[in-house]
């Protein structure tokens, strides 16, 4: 499993341009939203000295006075937030689907690209059903942590409560990463065996759970290895003082840096799943 892991992550490194074409797509948008929300905020705040205030320092006085006295206007900016994001996640769609084409393929970008347009339908279908999968097990999840608490209610030890609790988080985090996983497989197969959405799902349900028992374990070290990778970004963040212009800059900075190693990761779980699907059918 460990040459499994470092071998994704050494694919993922060698198509490095897959990875600077998902962080810059992924950086315009965050840019574009955050050029539209500055331009309400100086609206909203009339140009004043809070608007130049924010830029050399976060000051949660000025949100609250936001929310507080810009009510109406703050909820047209988070309508417009939800349509951007809407908007992003099908972007997402055909840069992953792209992504998809890099590993499995030795295309070239632009051909990677243009790739993932001619997938996009089947992409997109399978990323309805997996949000589909995701919110219900995310909603399991929740349902038995619920169940569990309330029929523990009446235990006398403190401690019932947060293990109910904790057994519903693990059943939804399991769930999540289970069908994360399937999900990554799906797209690799229909990218290999140009298959109908369902049909790419239903086999890298039954590829993940019973004839790859490696897959799940190599995506959890994946995402153990995101996960890290954000602990350590949120501790060094924690050491940058945002109270001046450089230090706002900095924070900015540090925080790209967790964007590129996030794309890097998701070519890497790509990477992954490519390399077990080849496996298979060459052991096949």
């Amino acid at each position: 499993m460990g040459v499994l892991y470092l071998t994704a992550l050494r694919t993922a490194v060698r198509r490095w341009r897959i990875v600077l074409l998902l962080f810059v797509a992924n950086l315009a948008a965050g840019m574009g939203f955050t050029a539209v929300a500055w331009w309400w905020l100086a609206l909203a705040l009339d140009n004043s000295l809070a608007t130049r205030t924010l830029l050399t320092d976060l000051d949660m006085n000025v949100f609250i006075d936001l929310f507080v006295h810009h009510g109406d206007s703050l909820q047209m900016l988070g309508i417009a937030a939800a349509l951007a994001a809407f908007a992003f996640a099908i972007l997402g769609v055909w840069l992953n689907a792209a992504a998809s084409v890099a590993v499995a393929t030795e295309a070239a970008v632009s051909e990677c690209a243009r790739r993932g347009w001619t997938v996009f339908a089947t992409h997109l279908r399978l990323w309805v059903l997996a949000t589909a999968l995701n919110v219900a097990s995310v909603a399991a999840g929740f349902v038995v942590a619920r169940g569990l608490t309330r029929w523990t209610a009446e235990s006398p030890a403190e401690m019932t409560y947060y293990w109910a609790a904790g057994a519903g988080f693990v059943l939804g985090a399991v769930l999540l990463c289970f069908f994360t996983t399937v999900h990554d497989h799906a797209r690799i197969r229909s990218v290999a065996t140009k298959t109908g959405a369902v049909s790419a799902y239903g086999w890298a349900i039954a590829f993940v759970a019973r004839r790859e028992r490696r897959a799940l374990p190599v995506a959890s070290l994946l995402f153990a290895t995101g996960f890290v990778s954000w602990v350590v970004y949120q501790s060094v963040g924690m050491l940058i003082v945002t109270h001046s212009a450089p230090g706002v800059a900095l924070s900015l900075l540090w925080g790209e840096t967790l964007l590129v190693g996030r794309k890097l990761l998701r070519v890497g779980c790509f990477a992954a799943a490519a390399e077990l699907q080849s496996a298979r059918q060459g052991h096949a």
